[in-house]
């Protein structure tokens, strides 16, 4: 009776996965794969063994000599318990601090007639949804999306007031410094990147291009005795859409990246355009997760 339970509890594991009598499972190493064959499809699952839970890694498909593979999603709607363990993975910051930045040309330092400052101006954003798919095998090149919402906040010499003028900005210079004087505006992106990674823990890099949808801005000056009255507007108008360059690079879940405008958001009465750009530090909060729920799993 005793080898009997012992025979029985040995056999428990392959017993959870073989649901149909035709499943074949076998292990190779660290891994449990379960194959079964159903109406001429044959469908390969591999499970990974993780202290004393079993959890599927992958599962692939083959129907008439074809290779079918599903496309990996993550988000932060998601629980973390339902997200798959795959190895290539977006790898978007879900929540990024950034500064901003105003410039007169694309990849170019040069500010003259913008009037912008570098102080106080900064973006906020968050990432509610990704996706990636990869290109080879080895998973370790493929294509990454997602979904992105960024608040910019850009900040402006205080000698300076600025209106609308025919579709343009349009700058006023001051007696004195005004107490506040900058735009709050809202964007919407869509990057897409082409994505080089090894594993979650490693090191991984992409770039790409995104497009972007903006508000309008929404414009805040504050009058000085030393300016004077001073009538402003409530908000600016934008270039209501964008194209930006993206790179990001990072380690795990700590994610450094920079987006670089391909196109201005505004234009100056003088003709000046206003590119912005902007670095950041974000944190993949997935991966973080993943991360601890593994260290969590080890011990």
């Amino acid at each position: 009776m005793k080898h009997l339970i012992l025979l029985l509890a040995a056999l428990l594991p392959a017993l959870a996965f073989a649901a149909e009598k035709n499943d074949t499972t076998f292990t190779v190493k660290d891994k449990t794969i379960v194959v079964d064959v159903d109406s001429g499809k044959t469908v390969v699952k591999v499970y990974n063994k993780d202290g004393y839970q079993l959890s599927k890694t992958r599962e692939m498909e083959f129907v008439d000599g074809q290779e079918v593979e599903r496309v990996f999603v993550g988000s932060p709607l998601i629980p973390s318990e339902n997200l798959q363990n795959m190895s290539f993975r977006p790898h978007f910051p879900m929540v990024w601090f950034g500064m901003n930045f105003l410039n007169k040309g694309v990849f170019s330092n040069a500010t003259d007639g913008l009037h912008s400052r570098k102080t106080g101006s900064f973006e906020l954003g968050i990432t509610p949804y990704s996706i990636a798919v990869p290109f080879n095998k080895a998973r370790t090149i493929g294509l990454t999306a997602a979904v992105q919402l960024a608040w910019v906040r850009q900040c402006f010499r205080r000698n300076y007031a600025m209106s609308n003028d025919g579709g343009r900005i349009a700058y006023t210079k001051l007696d004195g410094d005004a107490g506040s004087n900058n735009i709050n505006y809202g964007a919407l992106r869509i990057p897409v990147m082409l994505s080089l990674q090894r594993d979650y823990e490693d090191f991984h890099m992409a770039l790409g291009l995104s497009a972007e949808v903006r508000t309008n801005a929404e414009y805040r000056f504050k009058a000085t005795d030393a300016t004077g009255v001073v009538h402003t507007p409530d908000g600016l108008k934008l270039q209501r859409f964008g194209l930006n360059f993206e790179y990001s690079m990072g380690y795990g879940p700590l994610v450094i990246s920079a987006t670089a405008g391909l196109t201005p958001i505004f234009k100056t009465t003088n003709g000046t355009k206003a590119f912005s750009s902007s670095l950041k530090i974000g944190l993949d909060v997935l991966e973080l997760v993943r991360f601890i729920n593994g260290k969590n799993k080890r011990k």
